[in-house]
């Protein structure tokens, strides 16, 4: 069984120059859930009631020692970044709902499923429709030749430390694109960064 977890930073609006969505993905997610609850012991003075580690909120030494130590784990992480000069490629542009949708589809793409699936998205769709939309749209655009078991779900963050874990990465991946900086990123081994609609 893969469990893949999946998050984004930046926004569809005008607000970012770029827009940045991830997975990562492991065999066995309670090594993510042990990452969390050690930070959150290690460091519980800085933390503080924080219900959640999150890139934006979280102290940087925090992120980079917990970066460094999921990159001692089996772990891989693919993440999609798109520069928001090249949204009018993108049909549905008018509709942020779509437009989430056709750059997570381009997500899927890179997902090779060899086992049974147990996707986790952070919650983000305010209506069933647009999450059963979301669905089909990923589902279809899936690397699964074999037509292996895949279960999507949208979850709250706070209640899988999965989710933080790849909020953490989507985050360190938009500090490099939006504001060329690599600390963060640099400190993984097992990450791919794809960028999509440049052509």
């Amino acid at each position: 069984m893969d469990y893949v977890y999946i998050d984004e930073s930046g926004e569809l609006a005008k607000q970012t120059k770029y827009f940045v969505i991830g997975a990562i993905i492991v065999k066995n997610p309670n090594i993510l859930d042990r990452l969390i609850k050690k930070a959150r012991i290690i460091h519980k003075k800085k933390i503080g009631g924080s219900n959640e580690l999150k890139g934006n909120r979280t102290d940087n030494a925090i992120l980079k020692k917990l970066l460094k130590k999921l990159n001692k784990k089996d772990y891989k992480a693919i993440v999609i970044t798109l520069d928001k000069t090249n949204i009018y490629k993108i049909s549905n542009t008018y509709d942020y709902n779509k437009l989430y949708d056709t750059i997570a589809s381009q997500l899927a793409k890179e997902l090779n499923i060899t086992d049974s699936t147990n996707i986790i998205i952070d919650k983000c769709k305010p209506k069933e429709k647009y999450v059963n939309n979301f669905n089909k749209m990923f589902l279809d655009n899936l690397n699964n030749p074999n037509g292996c078991n895949v279960d999507i779900k949208h979850e709250d963050s706070v209640n899988h430390k999965g989710l933080q874990i790849i909020d953490i990465i989507a985050w360190s991946v938009f500090q490099c694109m939006e504001h060329d900086n690599s600390e963060f990123i640099d400190l993984l081994d097992n990450l791919i960064v794809k960028k999509v609609f440049e052509d």
